[in-house]
Protein backbone atom coordinates (compact mmCIF):
# COMPACT_ATOMS: atom_id res chain seq x y z
CA UNK A 1 0.00 0.00 0.00
CA UNK A 2 1.23 3.52 -0.75
CA UNK A 3 1.54 5.43 2.55
CA UNK A 4 2.00 9.19 2.46
CA UNK A 5 1.84 11.75 5.28
CA UNK A 6 -0.05 14.95 6.02
CA UNK A 7 -0.50 17.59 8.71
CA UNK A 8 -3.22 20.17 9.41
CA UNK A 9 -1.40 22.95 7.54
CA UNK A 10 -2.43 24.60 4.28
CA UNK A 11 0.09 22.72 2.10
CA UNK A 12 -1.25 19.34 3.20
CA UNK A 13 -4.95 20.09 3.53
CA UNK A 14 -5.61 22.57 0.74
CA UNK A 15 -6.82 25.62 2.65
CA UNK A 16 -5.89 29.30 2.67
CA UNK A 17 -6.90 32.46 4.49
CA UNK A 18 -9.83 34.19 2.83
CA UNK A 19 -8.33 37.68 2.42
CA UNK A 20 -4.60 37.68 1.55
CA UNK A 21 -3.35 35.65 4.51
CA UNK A 22 -5.88 37.03 7.04
CA UNK A 23 -9.46 36.15 7.82
CA UNK A 24 -11.09 32.75 8.24
CA UNK A 25 -9.56 29.68 6.58
CA UNK A 26 -11.36 28.48 3.46
CA UNK A 27 -10.93 25.57 1.06
CA UNK A 28 -8.40 26.62 -1.58
CA UNK A 29 -9.59 24.28 -4.34
CA UNK A 30 -11.92 21.42 -5.13
CA UNK A 31 -15.71 21.21 -4.94
CA UNK A 32 -15.83 23.24 -1.69
CA UNK A 33 -13.47 26.02 -2.87
CA UNK A 34 -14.13 29.27 -0.99
CA UNK A 35 -16.23 27.64 1.75
CA UNK A 36 -15.02 27.98 5.34
CA UNK A 37 -12.85 25.14 6.65
CA UNK A 38 -12.39 24.18 10.27
CA UNK A 39 -8.68 23.41 10.59
CA UNK A 40 -7.78 20.04 12.07
CA UNK A 41 -11.24 18.49 11.77
CA UNK A 42 -11.49 15.25 9.79
CA UNK A 43 -14.17 14.10 7.36
CA UNK A 44 -15.99 12.20 10.12
CA UNK A 45 -15.98 15.26 12.42
CA UNK A 46 -13.24 14.23 14.83
CA UNK A 47 -10.07 16.22 15.53
CA UNK A 48 -6.99 14.95 13.68
CA UNK A 49 -4.26 13.55 15.94
CA UNK A 50 -1.51 10.94 15.80
CA UNK A 51 -3.15 7.77 14.53
CA UNK A 52 -5.60 9.53 12.19
CA UNK A 53 -5.64 8.00 8.72
CA UNK A 54 -7.17 9.34 5.50
CA UNK A 55 -8.26 6.55 3.16
CA UNK A 56 -10.40 5.79 0.13
CA UNK A 57 -14.15 5.46 0.92
CA UNK A 58 -13.70 1.71 0.26
CA UNK A 59 -12.32 1.65 3.83
CA UNK A 60 -15.16 2.76 6.13
CA UNK A 61 -14.58 5.16 9.00
CA UNK A 62 -13.41 3.16 11.99
CA UNK A 63 -11.19 0.79 9.97
CA UNK A 64 -8.03 0.09 11.98
CA UNK A 65 -4.67 -0.15 10.23
CA UNK A 66 -1.19 -1.01 11.40
CA UNK A 67 1.46 0.94 9.50
CA UNK A 68 5.05 -0.27 10.05
CA UNK A 69 7.17 2.57 11.41
CA UNK A 70 4.08 4.55 12.49
CA UNK A 71 1.92 2.19 14.54
CA UNK A 72 -1.82 1.66 14.76
CA UNK A 73 -4.24 4.18 13.33
CA UNK A 74 -7.93 4.54 12.51
CA UNK A 75 -9.58 5.83 9.34
CA UNK A 76 -11.28 9.15 10.17
CA UNK A 77 -10.53 11.19 7.06
CA UNK A 78 -10.79 11.30 3.26
CA UNK A 79 -8.87 13.18 0.60
CA UNK A 80 -9.46 13.85 -3.07
CA UNK A 81 -6.05 12.39 -3.95
CA UNK A 82 -6.44 9.39 -1.61
CA UNK A 83 -7.84 6.62 -3.78
CA UNK A 84 -7.44 2.86 -4.01
CA UNK A 85 -4.57 1.33 -2.05
CA UNK A 86 -3.22 4.69 -0.85
CA UNK A 87 -3.51 6.05 2.68
CA UNK A 88 -2.36 9.31 4.24
CA UNK A 89 -1.23 9.26 7.89
CA UNK A 90 -1.42 12.30 10.16
CA UNK A 91 1.53 14.03 11.79
CA UNK A 92 1.25 17.10 14.05
CA UNK A 93 4.39 18.62 12.59
CA UNK A 94 4.81 19.52 8.90
CA UNK A 95 8.53 18.61 8.95
CA UNK A 96 7.73 15.15 10.33
CA UNK A 97 5.20 14.63 7.52
CA UNK A 98 7.79 15.69 4.94
CA UNK A 99 10.38 13.38 6.52
CA UNK A 100 7.99 10.42 6.22
CA UNK A 101 7.54 11.17 2.52
CA UNK A 102 5.99 8.41 0.42
CA UNK A 103 6.54 4.75 1.21
CA UNK A 104 5.26 1.45 -0.13
CA UNK A 105 4.47 -0.75 2.89
CA UNK A 106 2.60 -3.88 3.92
CA UNK A 107 -0.26 -2.47 6.01
CA UNK A 108 -2.40 -4.64 8.29
CA UNK A 109 -6.09 -3.79 7.90
CA UNK A 110 -8.87 -4.61 10.41
CA UNK A 111 -12.31 -3.68 9.08
CA UNK A 112 -14.95 -2.63 11.62
CA UNK A 113 -17.64 -5.20 12.48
Amino acid sequence: MLVTAYDAGPESCGWKRKFNYVGPPVYAYGPREGEEKEIGITADGTRARKGTIAADPYYPFGTRMYVPGYGWGVVHDRGTAITGDHIDIFFRDHDDALEWGSQSLDVTIVLPP
